[in-house]
C-alpha cells in the first residue's frame, strides 16, 4: 500500500532458501519475523550479520543504502514488514533521516509498536484510513530520529493552536470529503503548515488528533445514514469513507461500543 510520501509492504514466505536485495530512493525500515538455519545479511557490503533468530528485530537503511543477503528459513512461515520513507523535504519537523546511520537487527519497542500498527492497516486487522496511516508514518519518522539522537524527544512547542479561520477551513474540508480518503498532508497544505506542526496544532485546538476527529465525524454521519431503512450497512460504509462494511463495523464498535447492526436494532429499525 502507498500513501503520499511513503509505502509499505508485507512479505510472507514459507520454508525456503531465498536471496534478497533492497535499494531505492527511499529510506527503509523493516520489522522481521523469521528464524533461519543459515544465511547472512549486509548493509552496503559492510555491516554483516549471521543472526539466526531475527523475530522482532528491526533494520534501518537510509536513502541510497543497500541491504542484501540470503537466508535458509526453518520450517515456519516467515515474514518481513517493510516501510519505504520519502519524507516531505519542506517539513523541517520530519527531520533529515538520511543522516541516521544504517543499523541491522536492532531492537526498539516504540518503533516496533508503530510498525505493528501500520502492519495492521495492510493485513486488515486495523482500520484502513488514510489519515491514520499517515499519522503512523509521521510517528515513524519522529521515532527514528529519536533513536539516532535522543535530543529529538522534545518537539518544538506549539503556541496557540490553529486560528479560527484555519480550523473552520479544515473542518469544512473534512465535512465536504467525508466519503473520501483524507490525508494529513492534504489538511496541512490547506492551512500552510508542516504535517508535524499541523497535527499538534489541531489537537491543541480540538482536543483530538486529526485522525480521531475524522473518525468521529465519519461515525457521526454513519449514525444518521443508518437510520434510513433503504441503505445497507455496506452502502453506509462507502458513503462515510470506509472501504467496506467490516471496516465500518470495527470503527463503529471502537467509538460507540456497539456494532451498526445493534445500533439499528436499538433504534427500532431491525
Amino acid at each position: 500500500m502507498s500513501w503520499s510520501w511513503f509505502s509499505a509492504e508485507l512479505i510472507r514466505t514459507p520454508s525456503a532458501e531465498v536471496e534478497y536485495r533492497v535499494r531505492g530512493d527511499a529510506a527503509y525500515v523493516a520489522l522481521h519475523d523469521f528464524v533461519r538455519s543459515d544465511g547472512e545479511t549486509t548493509i552496503n557490503g559492510a555491516n554483516r550479520s549471521t543472526l539466526a533468530d531475527v523475530r522482532g528485530k528491526l533494520t534501518f537503511a537510509p536513502i541510497g543504502c543497500s541491504t542484501e543477503g540470503w537466508a535458509r528459513f526453518k520450517s515456519r512461515m516467515s515474514s518481513v514488514f517493510a516501510v519505504h520513507l520519502s519524507p516531505p523535504a519542506a517539513d523541517r519537523d520530519a527531520n533529515d533521516i538520511s543522516r541516521i546511520p544504517p543499523s541491522l537487527y536492532f531492537e526498539n519497542d516504540n518503533l516496533k509498536v508503530t510498525l505493528l500498527k501500520l502492519q495492521g492497516v495492510l493485513d486488515g486487522s486495523s482500520i484502513n484510513d488514510h489519515a491514520y496511516a499517515e499519522t503512523l508514518g509521521l510517528l515513524l519518522l519522529w521515532e527514528l530520529a529519536h533513536v539516532a539522537d535522543p535530543r529529538h524527544s522534545q518537539l518544538n512547542p506549539v503556541r496557540g493552536g490553529l486560528t479560527a479561520l484555519q480550523l473552520r477551513r479544515v473542518k469544512e474540508f473534512i465535512g465536504a470529503h467525508i466519503s473520501k480518503q483524507i490525508g494529513i498532508s492534504e489538511l496541512a497544505n490547506l492551512v500552510g503548515l508542516s504535517q508535524f506542526y499541523f497535527i499538534r496544532a489541531f489537537k491543541q485546538s480540538v482536543g483530538l488528533s486529526p485522525y480521531q476527529y475524522i473518525l468521529s465525524e465519519r461515525i457521526s454521519v454513519a449514525k444518521e445514514l443508518l437510520l434510513k431503512r433503504d441503505l445497507s450497512i455496506a452502502a453506509v460504509a462507502l458513503m462515510v469513507g470506509f472501504s467496506d462494511a467490516p471496516q465500518l463495523n470495527r470503527a463503529f464498535l471502537k467509538l460507540t461500543g456497539i456494532t451498526p447492526t445493534v445500533f439499528r436494532r436499538e433504534s427500532g429499525l431491525c
